[in-house]
């Protein structure tokens, strides 16, 4: 807030100015009856005419600016929230993501942050102006006459308690419905990202029934809210009624007797109409107010979630390094409770190519996930050339690691801008370097718009095997000194893969490299090879010069040979069904 502080300033003159503006009319409507019509005057009628024209031209010049100012600053605020939200989610570990639902992400840093937009923008200017109108009434009718300034302070507090039993229904129903819709948003997004599965399988009408429920949860929660909106304006209605009523008999009576004078009970009488907007308007703010509480809540609760991977206090930047890789008594568990790595013991010298194979479910995947802290082990060390990977910069360390995993996502720009993604300072014959290694470029370079053209949302217009071979590239031009390839190739065809995997042992040759192998045939070349059944590293070979780590593997008969054999006889029977 410290940044809008004069500007903030700007709009409490301007809504003070406004407050006295608008209050002058019954001011001088009171002054005409009682000194000019009453006084003997009429002839100076004029200045009343000429006075009130005059207020309506500086009230409108001065509402401008209070409503700009007001909805430049809370722009203002609402921009800065919104994208400290989004730099926040950005900097939350894996562990929240595989909790949070992608459609109530969006929700809350979209819809509920424009929520928040409106009443900063507009609400929050109204309700305070106001309250502003309602006390400057207040003080000028107790100057005019003690009895009058009791009479509307009497009908504050009717108005005031039934605000407070408004905003007590109000609040729990609106943040039903920013809860409804972060629901029926998750849906719609599911089901549009899933699209393809929906039709392949046949299930429109299915994702119709799911988007349906949603809508009518959604409705019914706006509905209860309407219901509950529409008690104030009828009691706001009763509330005028018998004020006014109450007011020509105590002011009547006074203005009878010489106790009150005609303009004092005009002037009131056109305060009085005057409060019901004030308080109109203050009760329909309330459900604005009362939105943006539901919204608040929704985005603060994100803000307020601490990730569980971030810089230690007195972290550095790890220096170059050679890629020599420790994991020591490593343990891991997802919810804290069950373990899904035990005691992880391995060390990988610069250079060297490392596979880890084992069936499903073995924790390959989430052992590989420690090493650029996308978690953090509960036990043990894991270090890079001796530098514990606590101890560094979270980018620092993430720089010096290449991934490509299975799961491949492109971003809905060019495919040169893909590759480069990684690596945005990259010249061109950098990108066109990377795309050779893995035998993209001919294909890219073919393209009419080469390496310009666009590969659609999520790389929708290239195949499967294309989408992993440019994702593949991105993570070759960052040129990191560690490796980490989860079965890389597993899209292309048998002779595009071969021509990757020759090109790949040269980019592996001076870099430490981790493999998840599905196809265990692609580790023969592995310098080491270690086994993983249910977290536990059961079996594990390094090569020598005689023998390889998969050939010495092979020669222990242990669970190693059994999925190797596994595999080879199910390839095995699916070339012969083939052949038939």
């Amino acid at each position: 807030m410290k940044p809008h502080v004069r500007m903030l300033f700007g709009v409490l003159i301007a809504m003070l100015a406004t407050t006295a503006i608008e209050l002058a009319p019954p001011w001088l409507i009171r002054y005409s009856v009682d000194r000019l019509i009453l006084g003997g005057h009429p002839e100076r009628i004029w200045w009343l005419a000429a006075g009130l024209l005059g207020i309506s031209l500086l009230h409108g010049a001065i509402d401008f600016v209070r409503l700009y100012l007001g909805a430049y600053t809370g722009q203002q605020i609402v921009f800065e929230l919104r994208n400290a939200l989004f730099e926040h989610l950005s900097r939350l570990s894996f562990s929240f993501y595989d909790k949070a639902r992608t459609g109530d992400l969006m929700s809350r840093v979209t819809a509920d942050v424009d929520v928040l937009s409106q009443f900063f923008a507009r609400a929050v200017i109204i309700v305070v102006t106001n309250i502003l109108l309602l006390l400057g009434m207040l003080v000028i009718l107790f100057i005019w006459d003690v009895r009058l300034g009791l009479l509307y302070l009497l009908f504050l507090p009717l108005a005031g308690h039934a605000m407070w039993v408004y905003s007590q229904r109000l609040r729990p129903a609106m943040g039903r419905v920013r809860r409804k819709l972060a629901d029926l948003t998750a849906v719609l997004q599911e089901s549009l990202v899933g699209i393809q599965v929906i039709k392949l399988f046949g299930r429109e009408g299915f994702e119709e029934k799911k988007a349906d429920g949603q809508s009518k949860g959604l409705l019914k929660a706006n509905i209860e809210t309407s219901k509950i909106s529409a008690f104030w304006m009828p009691y706001v209605n009763v509330l005028m009624g018998l004020s006014m009523g109450l007011v020509l008999w105590i002011g009547g009576r006074g203005v009878i007797r010489h106790t009150i004078s005609l303009g004092t009970l005009i002037g009131f009488t056109a305060y009085l109409s005057m409060l019901l907007r004030p308080i109109r308007q203050t009760g329909m703010m309330l459900g604005a107010f009362m939105r943006s509480v539901a919204a608040a809540e929704r985005v603060f609760e994100v803000l307020d979630i601490p990730s569980d991977v971030q810089d230690a206090p007195g972290a550095y930047p790890l220096p170059a390094v050679t890629g020599r890789v420790r994991f020591e008594g490593v343990h891991f568990s997802y919810d804290g409770l069950n373990e899904v790595l035990h005691d992880i013991q391995l060390e990988a010298e610069p250079g060297e190519m490392v596979a880890f194979v084992g069936p499903s479910g073995s924790g390959k995947t989430t052992l590989v996930h420690l090493l650029p802290r996308f978690y953090d082990a509960q036990e043990g060390t894991i270090t890079i050339d001796g530098h514990d990977i606590r101890g560094v910069t979270v980018e620092s360390l993430r720089d010096a690691i290449g991934i490509a995993m299975q799961t491949v996502f492109l971003f809905d720009v060019s495919i040169g801008e893909n590759i480069a993604y990684g690596n945005p300072h990259a010249r061109q014959e950098e990108i066109e370097w990377a795309a050779r290694t893995v035998q993209m470029h001919d294909f890219i370079t073919a393209l009419p718009l080469g390496y310009g053209t666009p590969v659609g949302e999520r790389g929708v217009r290239l195949s499967g095997g294309q989408k992993q071979r440019i994702a593949l590239a991105r993570v070759l031009l960052r040129n990191p000194h560690i490796l980490i390839f989860d079965e890389p190739t597993s899209s292309v065809d048998a002779d595009t893969e071969r021509r990757m995997q020759q090109a790949l042992q040269e980019v592996r040759a001076h870099r430490t490299t981790f493999v998840i192998a599905h196809r265990l045939w692609t580790v023969q070349q592995a310098d080491q090879i270690l086994v993983l059944r249910e977290g536990r590293i059961v079996e594990r070979a390094q090569g020598t010069p005689r023998r390889s780590a998969h050939e010495a593997l092979l020669a222990k008969k242990g669970f190693y040979r059994e999925l190797y054999e596994n595999q080879f006889r199910g390839e095995t029977l699916a070339a012969k069904k083939g052949g038939a």
